[in-house]
């Protein structure tokens, strides 16, 4: 019957107050089937509203005012894990900012993918979790996962890492730094003579210079490479983790 839904509300007595149970007591078939009408888009608002809110939170997005307030009123635990995700991302910025060198970058992000990692292959692989649990828990780490990869692509773009030496070259300029005072007596040292045939070797020098050059670039990209490569590592742990929980995403490397 069309008023099957509204007779049930009515036993319940838990969603009706006593008047609206004795208005309803009183309604036609079309009056039941109007208000199961407005009920059912009522509820496909909240269900798409709150959908709405979960994937904002999954894919790294940050709340609005009004969306942090309906979590508030609906789900506290849901908006305290988010809290709690917005927190790591932060402490994960702070680290990157504390970084030195582009390789540090690229070690602080392989060390917190492979937290993640580890964290999400011990829900999947545990036998005693309810299937629902664990698809549960895997939201909540794909969330930060989400979280940490916004917060390094936007660092990896700031003007701060585009400045960063690697470590090669940190090296390089702290041994300068070092010697500079003995280079200056060397210098001071220094007599006509040496200075001729110091002049008289700059061809060969810059042969040199120009073949370090090129060694020291090979070698700096063959560590960005070895990085690069132990993250995407990971990173495919991550999506079969994920996908173990049932869920099927891209993960961003």
């Amino acid at each position: 019957m069309l008023n099957n839904k509204w007779m049930q509300k009515k036993e319940s007595g838990n969603v009706l107050s006593k008047q609206e149970l004795n208005e309803r007591s009183t309604w036609t078939s079309e009056q039941f089937m109007i208000a199961d009408f407005q009920d059912q888009l009522e509820h496909n608002r909240e269900t798409q509203k709150r959908q709405k809110i979960d994937n904002k939170i999954m894919s790294g997005g940050s709340l609005s005012p009004e969306e942090i307030s309906y979590l508030e009123k609906n789900d506290p635990v849901a908006l305290k894990k988010y809290r709690e995700t917005k927190e790591d991302k932060e402490s994960y910025k702070e680290k990157l900012r504390q970084c030195k060198t582009k390789e540090e970058v690229d070690r602080v992000k392989l060390q917190k993918l492979g937290e993640l990692e580890s964290s999400l292959s011990s829900v999947v692989n545990d036998p005693t979790i309810p299937k629902s649990a664990k698809l549960a828990k895997a939201q909540e780490i794909l969330a930060k996962t989400n979280n940490i990869e916004a917060a390094h692509l936007e660092f990896v773009k700031s003007a701060d890492y585009q400045s960063m030496p690697t470590d090669d070259e940190k090296k390089e300029q702290d041994a300068a730094d070092n010697d500079i005072s003995d280079e200056i007596t060397d210098s001071e040292k220094a007599d006509d003579t040496e200075l001729t045939d110091a002049s008289d070797n700059i061809p060969d020098k810059a042969d040199s210079v120009d073949t370090k050059i090129s060694d020291k670039t090979s070698e700096k990209d063959n560590h960005k490479k070895e990085y690069s490569t132990e993250i995407k590592k990971v990173s495919r742990k991550l999506k079969k983790g994920f996908e173990a929980a049932d869920m099927h995403v891209d993960i961003i490397v």
